[in-house]
């Protein structure tokens, strides 16, 4: 009796379903005569289970399986050279250069056949929209958002703040005062030179790089613009005007307001009250900050009282591949992330945005600074559609910084129309 209860037990870890601790509420029922989808990728595609709670659903509940195809060298040459071989390649996921390359390339295929859009998941976890805005002229969807998440979070050092007798920026946020006005008194009042020997010692903020084109992004548009299937032309829009000016106005102010030098040490040795910057770096680069000076988090600041407070956002797409072998299988997988963004939530956590907020308190954030990461990827989303069209000049956001912006639109104008025009153009 006892050897028949010790083999049932046994027979019932076997065979139980793997996904039986994660939660799978609504998923739909799916099977897959394939279970192998290929997939190119910058790095392994499967992500490493961090807490008990999470699941990779597309092989955890359906039993799919992912073979990545991991780049070697530059990343989309490497996968024009593996698609001239004849590599079999069923999904890829690319930045936001591939949008419309791949599709002026004859290289992936519209989703619209394989992918159930009507799944109310897309509602759920706020994908619809940004998935509809980015319909080709066609009509089709040929890129998925894979993974859209904002450019960055602003840091600030609270300690700077506190010895320049300034109201902390977050309780001007929750005031609905975190404006581009308030910004920029905060960066002159911030600026110093502590010793008065004519030298700048610590500058209101520290250029990332990033910074820039969050200004831009902030105002809900961009220098190039995507709508209704089309790029356009935007340099003359009276919004990036404004965010010209802003900019130029940081790098020729009296004292200067903004360091352009190394942007991760000189806010990490307290010479910059803010930056602009990836959240994690509040756990990688500044974790000791914490506890020296004290670190805030607040959203980018508010371009005018009548507009959203946009966030910069960036999106990793996912392409199905013409050729694929396996586009049920690629199409279930794209499902299952969505699923996989809803349902993966933390214990205590009122749904999976919340979760966000617990997993960077997790990491050493205060519990405000978790909570603003968290409100900061749940606000209105602007994406860098000027990084999908190449211009041999260069970038526009950062030439704004040192060239007054109608000097940079009239001389750039004709440049973006015909960037426009070569990356839309099929390639034979």
């Amino acid at each position: 009796m006892k050897k028949t209860v010790i083999l049932f037990f046994l027979l019932l870890a076997l065979f139980s379903p793997v996904w039986a601790d994660i939660d799978c509420t609504g998923m739909p029922e799916a099977g897959l005569e394939n279970k192998n989808v290929v997939v190119y990728c910058w790095s392994e595609f499967v992500p490493e289970k961090v807490y008990d709670w999470s699941g990779f659903r597309f092989e955890d509940y359906y039993g799919g399986n992912i073979d990545t195809i991991v780049a070697t060298g530059d990343y989309y040459q490497n996968l024009y050279k593996l698609i001239s071989a004849g590599e079999m390649i069923d999904a890829s996921v690319a930045e936001a250069q591939s949008f419309p390359a791949f599709i002026m390339r004859d290289l992936v295929q519209p989703w619209d056949e394989y992918v159930d859009f009507d799944d109310p998941v897309w509602d759920a976890v706020d994908a619809r929209d940004e998935i509809e805005e980015m319909r080709w002229s066609d009509g089709h969807i040929y890129n998925i958002t894979g993974n859209s998440h904002v450019l960055g979070v602003m840091f600030y050092n609270k300690r700077l703040i506190e010895d320049a007798g300034l109201d902390d920026p977050m309780e001007l946020q929750k005031a609905g005062e975190w404006n581009w006005e308030n910004f920029y008194y905060y960066l002159e009042e911030l600026t110093q030179d502590v010793d008065g020997d004519g030298i700048t010692d610590i500058y209101g903020i520290v250029n990332t790089g990033d910074f820039p084109i969050a200004v831009f992004c902030s105002t809900g548009e961009t220098p190039i613009e995507y709508k209704d299937g089309k790029f356009y032309n935007n340099l003359n829009s009276p919004t990036q005007k404004d965010a010209g000016d802003f900019l130029y106005s940081m790098m020729n102010s009296n004292p200067r307001v903004m360091s352009t030098g190394d942007p991760t040490s000189i806010f990490q040795s307290g010479k910059a009250a803010f930056i602009y910057t990836n959240d994690y770096r509040g756990y990688i680069d500044f974790g000791k900050m914490w506890e020296t000076d004290g670190l805030g988090v607040v959203p980018f600041p508010k371009y005018r009282d009548d507009v959203p407070q946009y966030q910069a956002s960036l999106v990793d797409y996912f392409y199905l591949m013409k050729g694929a072998e396996n586009p049920e299988g690629a199409a279930l997988l794209a499902l299952a992330q969505r699923y996989d963004t809803l349902l993966n939530v933390a214990p205590g956590a009122k749904d999976y945005k919340d979760s966000v907020r617990i997993d960077f308190m997790e990491r050493g954030f205060m519990e405000e600074a978790a909570a603003a990461v968290a409100e900061i990827n749940s606000m209105p989303h602007k994406i860098i559609w000027s990084r999908s069209i190449p211009i041999q000049d260069g970038n526009i956001e950062y030439s704004a910084m040192v060239t007054p912006w109608t000097t940079l639109a009239a001389s750039m104008s004709g440049k973006v129309d015909s960037a426009i025009a070569t990356a839309t153009t099929p390639i034979k």
